[in-house]
């Protein structure tokens, strides 16, 4: 039975980790944060884990357990918007909690698998509606505090660690998600869920052939608009910000399918596992609807004229 240390276990997706992992041939140590939140989370499962509170900042911490596992699944970090309110605080918890993991690496465990999850805001913004992004042309260009952290944390495995992988997730789909009230409509982006995420990483863990890589990642594509619009019909919410965000479609999705046999899900498989139709939300919503309504139509007309 091999030993898997995951950082930020008691978050979005390091929780369904742990409970896909619970029963399975891996013995698993969780490291977070003691929140009230996360014990509350961390205590379900409690009886089949191991549980450490602490920091990934306390590198004498971070030492002592890499001592002791065999791969370290790290979704430890701060997200936006937190993240891009405070240079220094996302530094020292997304950047120093990488390096403290991989100087432990280095100093008690050489032959540690590291599992780094990353973003692709590593590409940085775009007001462009068609993006196509992929890791050997690069055009990393990271414009925020966030994603200067990651590609610093990416640049910094890659020159220290020999057995590592990268996953540069695209937009990682919620119940409740961030990103998908900045979307601007007419956008062709990549999404993937929590479930086909994790399915990507328990099988890439051991396979030697993919150390010393990174990937980028995705479930399904879809246009913002019709995203949107799905978003309204099953579940009565509905965000028009406009704000723009990390947008852009992976034209290497399809390497790691090589090496991975995941059923992906849908845009449909997605709407449906988050059914919640809310009438009120509805109503209080439809002018948002009736104004993307409109705006969908203009763009039809502009793109049929040209």
């Amino acid at each position: 039975m091999k030993d898997v240390l995951i950082t930020g276990g008691a978050g979005k997706i390091g929780f369904e980790l742990i409970n896909t992992l619970l029963d399975s041939k891996y013995s698993i140590t969780v490291l977070d944060l003691p929140s009230q939140e996360s014990k509350k989370k961390l205590n379900q499962v409690s009886h089949k884990i191991k549980i450490i509170y602490g920091d990934v900042e306390d590198y004498n911490l971070v030492l002592d357990l890499v001592r002791k596992n065999d791969i370290v699944i790290d979704y430890a970090g701060i997200m936006p918007p937190l993240a891009d309110l405070n240079e220094q605080l996302t530094t020292s918890t997304n950047y120093i909690g990488c390096k403290n993991i991989v100087d432990a690496i280095n100093a008690v465990n050489p032959n540690c698998v590291y599992i780094y999850a990353s973003f692709i805001s590593v590409y940085g913004l775009t007001n462009s509606s068609k993006r196509l992004l992929s890791v050997k042309k690069g055009g990393n260009n990271p414009d925020d505090f966030y994603s200067v952290s990651l590609i610093r944390s990416e640049n910094y495995i890659k020159e220290n660690v020999k057995n590592f992988i990268i996953l540069r997730m695209p937009i990682v789909l919620t119940k409740f998600n961030y990103y998908v009230k900045y979307m601007k409509l007419n956008r062709n982006i990549d999404f993937i869920t929590i479930d086909n995420f994790n399915a990507i990483v328990i099988q890439v863990m051991e396979n030697k052939k993919l150390y010393g890589k990174t990937f980028n990642i995705s479930g399904f594509k879809a246009n913002s608009t019709v995203f949107l619009k799905n978003m309204y019909k099953y579940t009565g919410r509905l965000h028009l910000s406009r704000r723009n965000i990390y947008y852009g479609e992976y034209s290497d999705e399809d390497f790691i399918n090589k090496y991975v046999d995941v059923d992906y899900d849908s845009i449909h498989d997605y709407f449906k596992s988050i059914k919640h139709p809310n009438f009120i939300k509805k109503v209080f919503n439809f002018p948002k609807y009736f104004i993307l309504k409109r705006k969908e139509s203009k763009n039809k007309d502009e793109n049929t004229k040209i």
